[in-house]
């Protein structure tokens, strides 16, 4: 079954080459065109597993350093997964948690939700626009249509986004199956994997548009890289101030 998860994994990436990269590329500008300042940042959400999109763009090796990933304890599998589970679902959790933060008017904010459908992500959107933000949203477009909201609007994650990029992966998340006696439970998901090969492509078109644009791109070095120690410090006092978590 590991090549079928392979093949599951492939197919996914190649529909995101063929169906997402315009969106993408959106999302790139706007992120972009929201890094205006010198201390500019942007943001970067989810609950439950997708919280992990906000880890992978966080102070890593080739990865931009004006990432403000917003992990707020309530929503961390760590800290108490059925708690997790029981605040993805609320609302008014959202801007409690924003205020922990520091997200100014003008800037972007990434929000990862497989389904796009619980009240969490959901409201994230909607507080990030009243506060001045573009919202991008990494969802699957399956699960409209098959299933309903769980925000008080009705609203999915992708009906409230500037830019929607599809992470198409399917519907349960769960990618194999094998038909067994007392066994008929799907397995092997795929979104974070998926939501990843996107975020890193739209890390990768933001450094190329700064670039473009006579930019130097404040991208991290390996620290395990000699002389990186030295670079990467600098880049952290930059933002220290408004990346919490550094």
């Amino acid at each position: 079954m590991l090549y079928n998860y392979l093949e599951k994994v492939s197919k996914g990436i190649e529909r995101i080459k063929t169906t997402q990269v315009e969106n993408i590329k959106k999302a790139a500008e706007l992120i972009a065109d929201s890094l205006k300042k010198e201390d500019s940042v942007f943001h970067v959400f989810g609950c439950g597993h997708s919280h992990m999109a906000a880890e992978e763009l966080f102070y890593r090796a080739g990865g931009l350093a004006c990432v403000n990933p917003i992990l707020p304890a309530e929503l961390m599998l760590h800290e108490g997964a059925l708690k997790s589970s029981h605040y993805e679902r609320k609302e008014d959790i959202i801007s409690l948690i924003f205020d922990r933060y520091d997200m100014r008017e003008g800037e972007c904010i990434i929000i990862v939700s497989h389904s796009g459908r619980n009240g969490a992500p959901v409201e994230a959107a909607y507080e990030a626009k009243r506060r001045g933000l573009k919202v991008v949203a990494v969802t699957s477009r399956e699960y409209k249509g098959r299933t309903s909201s769980r925000h008080s609007s009705g609203k999915f994650l992708e009906d409230v986004a500037d830019v929607v990029i599809d992470n198409c992966g399917n519907y349960g998340d769960a990618s194999l199956k094998i038909e067994k006696e007392g066994f008929n439970t799907s397995f092997a998901p795929l979104s974070t994997v998926l939501n990843t090969v996107i975020l890193n492509m739209l890390v990768a078109e933001v450094v190329s548009i700064m670039l473009q644009r006579g930019i130097v791109p404040p991208v991290f070095m390996s620290g395990n890289v000699d002389g990186a120690e030295e670079y990467n410090l600098k880049l952290v006092e930059r933002y220290r101030r408004r990346v919490k978590h550094l």
